[in-house]
């Protein structure tokens, strides 16, 4: 069953790059598809990377303007200067897990993303609806820093 967009969502991700630093080419965005401000810091995203929990704290004070995206990507990656940066690599071959809350427990959103084919690593995967599954997200163009305006909630 298909679930109404949160105020601010995980839109799009990517897990794997091409050429020689194609290892670094992951990142996660968060997108505030409406037209106000929307306060994400003290938010945490969580990503399970293997068996290991990786939680990324969005610092205090951070405000995600209308139409914008808040990017949390590899300390290496290319295409954009991140508003965030992480070390871990997230993994290409399995799904991924995430989470997007409050440090008390409290949820924004959840996805779980598909595992990313070598086949598609020119690709990002985009978030396209909020079931649940792994089939809310489909391949499309690496948009690193740019809102997309096809996103859900955004048209």
């Amino acid at each position: 069953m298909a679930q109404q967009a949160p105020p601010v969502y995980i839109s799009e991700v990517a897990t794997r790059g091409t050429g020689p630093a194609g290892a670094f080419q992951d990142y996660i965005e968060i997108t505030n598809p409406s037209f106000s401000q929307v306060p994400i810091g003290g938010l945490q995203l969580q990503a399970m990377v293997g068996q290991q929990l990786v939680t990324i704290p969005i610092p205090m004070g951070v405000v995600l303007g209308p139409r914008q995206v808040y990017t949390i990507a590899h300390a290496q990656v290319t295409g954009c200067v991140p508003d965030q940066v992480f070390t871990e690599n997230l993994p290409s071959t399995r799904s991924l897990q995430l989470l997007l809350g409050t440090p008390g427990g409290a949820r924004v959103d959840v996805a779980t993303v598909p595992p990313h084919p070598a086949r598609l690593a020119r690709l990002s995967l985009h978030r396209v609806a909020f079931t649940g599954s792994p089939a809310d997200f489909a391949p499309g163009p690496r948009t690193p820093c740019v809102f997309d305006t096809t996103a859900p909630s955004a048209r």
